[in-house]
């Protein structure tokens, strides 16, 4: 019971600093010439070495306000420590998607990367994304 409102609770966070950041009307798309590939990519995987390094707050640091205000690093950590826990260490990137987003209101791109990651047990998912001016706004893992 305790992991299902630990998880829901993840979400939760996750789907509030989305809604926040998106304003419920954002479309995937291509990444924008707004972004340079190489830098999303780059800073996508400082965020996952972070990740697999369990330095939560480095993650939150990235990111904008919203996030930084929305999640503490003992919150963070209760829903990844799991993850990495069940997944074991870390062997390597084995696919990196870019894609971009576009905020349809205001008009503010976004740029980010689905990146799979290879473990000694199992794979995670993770999807990141980025304000115009590099700052992370989203970062999810399944």
């Amino acid at each position: 019971m305790k992991k299902v409102g630990r998880k829901r609770g993840f979400i939760s966070v996750v789907c509030a600093l989305m809604l926040v950041l998106s304003g419920c009307a954002a479309t995937t798309t291509e990444l924008s010439d707004k972004f340079d590939e190489g830098t999303v990519k780059s800073e996508s995987a400082k965020a996952v070495e972070y990740f697999n390094e369990r330095d939560y707050q480095t993650i939150i640091d990235m990111g904008v306000q919203e996030m930084k205000d929305s999640i503490t690093a003992e919150e963070f950590a209760k829903q990844s420590d799991p993850y990495l826990d069940k997944c074991g260490s870390f062997q390597e990137i084995e696919k990196t998607v870019t894609l971009g987003s576009e905020d349809k209101k205001t008009g503010a791109q976004y740029g980010g990367v689905v990146m799979v990651g290879k473990y000694e047990d199992g794979k995670i998912q993770f999807t990141i994304m980025f304000d115009e001016d590099m700052k992370l706004v989203q970062f999810t893992i399944k």
